[in-house]
């Protein structure tokens, strides 16, 4: 199948007053604004680690300017893709060994909201206007015994959003949660590009930890055809 790219109008982003402080700041930690302007792509390399019976295994993240992504992840024998080409995408879980599986069709939020997390990630906080988003300030907190900006991201009348917590004096995010109290918290740092990029990130929901994903390798502006965003043949 063809990638099929919708153009979306550019919208302003709606900006709450007390925002431009701690967004420059976690912007700054990242990296100087020429390097994240010329970001066109990021690929994440690394392992993840399931609680539980669910096991270990490897995984693989693409993400293409505009809103290309595409996700995989390998726990023994079967592996799992998620991929969107920026207007539509699926889910296909396949065990290797036999080379049977199944595939799924996203619906429309779940495209949404791998969207928004693909621009999110490629513009470095600065992408909300794309997708009619709006960022909040909530004024500051502590989190772990460090003290921080509170700021919230959210799109399509607040059923998607982020609220992302901002350490005062480095900028570097520290968790982010979303709206389905997932919270993830970034670990450590990895440079890549001239850029700085969490080492890993675990996630929990009410207190269980859900998954840890640690990179061991992370490349910016790496080679990508659009085809791999697409539908399998």
């Amino acid at each position: 199948m063809k990638s099929l790219v919708t153009s979306f109008p550019l919208l302003i982003a709606v900006i709450s007053y007390g925002v431009d402080e701690p967004l420059d700041l976690a912007r700054a930690y990242f990296g100087s604004e020429e390097k994240l302007n010329s970001v066109q792509s990021i690929y994440y390399e690394g392992n993840i680690i399931n609680p539980g019976e669910k096991g270990n295994g490897s995984f693989r993240l693409f993400l293409k300017k505009p809103h290309f992504q595409r996700m995989e992840i390998r726990v023994g024998d079967v592996q799992t893709i998620t991929a969107v080409n920026g207007s539509e995408g699926y889910r296909q879980q396949t065990v290797i060994s036999t080379g049977k599986g199944r595939l799924g069709i996203l619906n429309s939020s779940q495209v949404e909201k791998i969207i928004i997390n693909t621009v999110e990630n490629l513009f470095f906080l600065k992408g909300t206007e794309f997708r009619s988003g709006k960022i909040n300030y909530l004024g500051k907190t502590e989190l772990q015994g460090r003290n921080c900006y509170k700021l919230k991201f959210s799109y399509r009348d607040n059923k998607l959003f982020y609220e992302r917590y901002v350490d005062l004096e480095t900028g570097k995010i520290l968790a982010t949660q979303d709206e389905r109290g997932v919270i993830v918290y970034q670990r450590g740092e990895i440079l890549s590009g001239g850029i700085r990029f969490s080492k890993s990130v675990e996630s929990y929901k009410e207190r269980m930890h859900l998954n840890t994903i640690n990179f061991e390798r992370i490349m910016v502006n790496a080679a990508m055809k659009e085809e791999i965003f697409d539908f399998p043949n």
